[in-house]
């Protein structure tokens, strides 16, 4: 029996499931431990005198600076490979220490039509690939029931890194991660772009679901170009809910319409 592939199946199961801190296989008799001097209180008189002593930055402060130094990473990058190498190296998202690959593209980067994907799955996780496994094959025929092959598309995902157990992407990770989709999408330069499930609303800033996005026309800015956008249900959702894929049928219609 191979005991290591054993232990990364286990490490793989406990990363997903947003286990990210184990504990020792002894006991600690914490009365035991040396004892920490507790600091003496001080006055306020004694407080006000080292209030000019720098203080720690606020949650919301170590956001916008490192948003800030994503912005300056994305608006360096002229190329998606560029770009490609960036993400790779990027370290300023916790998502990327629990995931087991960075999820970024698939397809024809020079497609009229670029699709973005929702956070990636397990699969996904495990491949690298936006719509990975049965999502992604249907994902393909729905396309092809349009009339377009699999180098007629360009794929890439709204948070490159699978969040631990499939959870929703905190509002901070969002954050982090959109200067990156935003920017591939510009540097794409795609036609038309189609948003599938919960790709939407963040990209479109819309607090809707996808019932009320989905077959609603939109246009996305990238500088002085606007693209146009249309959500849609994801090929994961329609395999979970086939009565939907009348609806699903009369939105890609609307993208053929768009595409001619």
């Amino acid at each position: 029996m191979d005991m290591t592939e054993n232990l990364k199946t286990v490490l793989d199961f406990y990363a997903e499931a947003g286990i990210d801190e184990v504990i020792g296989d002894s006991p600690v008799n914490r009365f035991e431990l040396p004892a920490v001097s507790t600091p003496q209180r001080r006055s306020p008189l004694q407080r006000s005198a080292t209030s000019h002593v720098a203080q720690k930055p606020t949650v919301n402060q170590a956001i916008n600076t490192t948003l800030s130094d994503v912005s300056a990473l994305v608006n360096q990058c002229s190329s998606i490979d560029q770009l490609h190498k960036a993400l790779s190296g990027f370290d300023g998202c916790s998502l990327k220490k629990l995931a087991t690959k960075t999820v970024f593209a698939l397809g024809n980067p020079d497609a009229d039509l670029m699709v973005i994907d929702r956070p990636p799955s397990s699969e996904g996780d495990r491949s690298g690939m936006p719509f990975a496994g049965p999502a992604g094959q249907l994902l393909t025929k729905m396309l092809a029931s349009i009339g377009l092959k699999e180098g007629d598309f360009y794929a890439s995902s709204l948070i490159p890194w699978r969040p631990p157990g499939g959870r929703a992407p905190t509002n901070e990770e969002q954050m982090i991660c959109m200067p990156f989709i935003k920017r591939h999408i510009e540097l794409a330069n795609p036609k038309i772009i189609l948003l599938c499930g919960e790709a939407a609303a963040p990209l479109l800033e819309k607090k809707s679901g996808i019932n009320r996005l989905r077959g609603q026309w939109a246009q996305m800015t990238f500088g002085k170009k606007t693209i146009p956008a249309i959500p849609i249900f994801h090929p994961s959702f329609l395999m979970d809910h086939p009565a939907s894929k009348k609806l699903a049928w009369a939105d890609l219609l609307e993208l053929k319409a768009a595409l001619v």
